[in-house]
């Protein structure tokens, strides 16, 4: 695989990322021919996943001065974005790519304005090479199997998208409240379903037993225990009530069903031995420039051993089945899960601890 071009400014950099971008997934355009022309790529979860990582760290050393406060604010809100969406959509194209393209822009231009110091050749090269192929080991023969609650969809292919079309449908059939977070949520002001006790019912019981089939990825055990005090509710409030009435405690359990649905997805595209795979990175994480390196040097070489001793040394695993796990899938699921690594250990921390501008 061939190194990308050389990089001489922040404009390069976005220049190419975007023709790599549309080269690989293509494009949507609107206004064509007008002043309002608009234009991104159609990048997948596992892609905008990717370019975060990388660029993520740039936005964070950004030196303080005019604008760029401002500027962290939206690329925080663009990172909120990809956490609470790209993970369930890494083989489907993410919902919030207009949106986050324009951020990129933006940060980019930045960069360039306070001449910050341009990304390391080698993981930038590996960023392009690898853009387009990071996880898609994950996206395998996956999804719902078997009968849906309240309603049946063709087409569906991951439980992400189940969950969006249940809700969809039962905002449709039900009607819907604007509702902002009780202290105890979380998220932000959105439309939730008003929704019967008989559907709650069959939509608890339903994903009760996909949360209960599902491998153990990171983040499983705060979610089932979200799980587990939505259904003490739904147990005292929908099982013993007319189920006609709505539903009383709505907000919170459409909230934490998003929440679920998308572990759900994600456990169910994770390729077997995720968690030890993501467990191994908590280890090696400080290590992840030079592990980088090291991979951009294996795609240059082609040398497939090369894979499986970068994979071990990423990992910190002393015994050799590590390089089973990680040979197999190969220098692409190494740059692409490592990267993976980095943005879920970073935001998990980012999370317990409050953003400092």
């Amino acid at each position: 695989m061939s190194t990308s071009p050389t990089v001489h400014n922040w404009t390069d950099a976005y220049v190419l990322l975007v023709q790599r971008a549309e080269s690989l997934r293509g494009s949507i355009e609107l206004h064509p021919g007008t002043p309002e022309r608009q234009r991104w790529p159609r990048t997948t979860g596992a892609d905008v996943i990717t370019i975060a990582a990388v660029i993520d760290p740039h936005v964070r050393l950004l030196p303080r001065g005019f604008g760029t406060l401002a500027l962290q604010r939206r690329w925080h809100a663009c990172m909120d974005d990809i956490e609470r969406l790209a993970l369930g959509t890494l083989g489907e194209t993410y919902p919030e790519n207009r949106a986050l393209w324009s951020c990129l822009a933006a940060v980019f231009a930045h960069l360039a304005s306070v001449d910050a110091p341009l990304p390391d050749p080698a993981m930038w090269s590996v960023l392009i090479a690898e853009l387009g192929f990071a996880l898609a080991v994950t996206v395998r023969n996956i999804g719902p199997k078997g009968d849906s609650p309240i309603k049946q969809f063709d087409g569906v292919k991951t439980y992400h998208e189940l969950y969006l079309k249940l809700y969809n449908y039962l905002r449709e059939l039900r009607g819907a409240d604007r509702m902002k977070p009780e202290a105890d949520m979380l998220g932000s002001e959105r439309p939730i379903p008003r929704t019967t006790n008989a559907d709650v019912i069959a939509l608890a019981d339903y994903w009760t037993k996909q949360l209960g089939k599902v491998k153990k990825v990171y983040g499983h055990d705060d979610i089932v225990a979200r799980w587990k005090a939505a259904l003490v509710d739904v147990d005292q409030l929908a099982r013993k009530g007319d189920p006609n009435a709505v539903y009383a405690k709505n907000n919170g359990f459409w909230r934490t069903l998003a929440m679920t649905a998308r572990q759900i997805s994600v456990a169910d595209e994770a390729p077997d031995k995720w968690d030890i795979i993501l467990e191994s990175f908590k280890h090696s994480i400080t290590h992840l420039p030079e592990n980088l390196k090291a991979g951009a040097k294996a795609i240059a070489s082609g040398a497939a051993e090369v894979a499986g001793s970068v994979a071990e040394g990423a990992g910190r695993v002393v015994n050799q089945a590590a390089k089973g796990v990680f040979g197999g899938f190969g220098v692409p699921f190494l740059v692409g899960g490592g990267l993976l690594g980095l943005f879920l250990i970073s935001r998990a921390k980012s999370s317990k601890t409050e953003r400092q501008p």
